[in-house]
């Protein structure tokens, strides 16, 4: 019988805390979605072609995040150097099985809240594109370690507003947040494992 090392312990720890965070804020939005009167039934459908659809969804998604791993331009190296510096120091490792179950949790749980409920609360009593910028200016906002990132993070969002206003299916942003989220991880870890090679 294998003894868990005390880091193991706590990783396993700061990783359950991150998932049963996203798993709340999945529940959280059920429950808002009835008090606002935008149920999250309606908004998600099954379907195979929408699958599809937004796997395809995700392609300039990872055209943008290979450009950002790879642009000099100072600003934008630099923040990327320090997000790297931010995730090596997140308190446990990004490894394969994580990362899927990281990215399976964010698509669905912020696209059940800023989409299926905040998106489409907004999209009630006001034009289509004033309920995506708003949303989404509240999906920057609680993404914001620093002011470029919460800038990222809120343009990202616009395009999955859009995306969900175009498809009417809440399962379409929710495969590309999900498949884009991994991507991203997947050249987290790598640039992690490169930034400590270095050090």
């Amino acid at each position: 019988m294998s003894v868990k090392q005390p880091g193991e312990a706590s990783e396993h720890k700061i990783f359950a805390f991150m998932i049963g965070g996203a798993a709340l804020m999945g529940v959280v939005a059920i429950g808002l979605g009835f008090f606002l009167g935008t149920p999250i039934g309606p908004q998600l459908t099954w379907s195979i072609n929408d699958i599809f659809v937004g796997i395809i969804a995700t392609l300039p998604l990872a055209l943008f995040l290979r450009w950002f791993s790879q642009t000099p331009q100072p600003i934008l190296a630099g923040f990327r150097q320090s997000q790297i510096k931010f995730f090596s120091e997140i308190g446990f490792e990004f490894t394969q099985p994580r990362i899927i179950i990281m990215s399976i949790a964010a698509g669905i749980s912020e696209e059940l809240l800023f989409r299926g409920v905040f998106q489409s609360w907004i999209d009630g009593f006001a034009p289509a594109m004033i309920a995506v910028v708003v949303s989404n200016i509240i999906f920057g906002l609680l993404h914001m370690r620093t002011a470029l990132y919460a800038i990222i993070a809120g343009l990202v969002g616009v395009y999955l507003g859009v995306i969900y206003i175009y498809t009417d299916n809440l399962l379409v942003p929710m495969v590309t947040h999900g498949l884009y989220d991994f991507f991203a991880l997947i050249y987290t870890a790598r640039a992690i494992q490169a930034y400590r090679a270095g050090r």
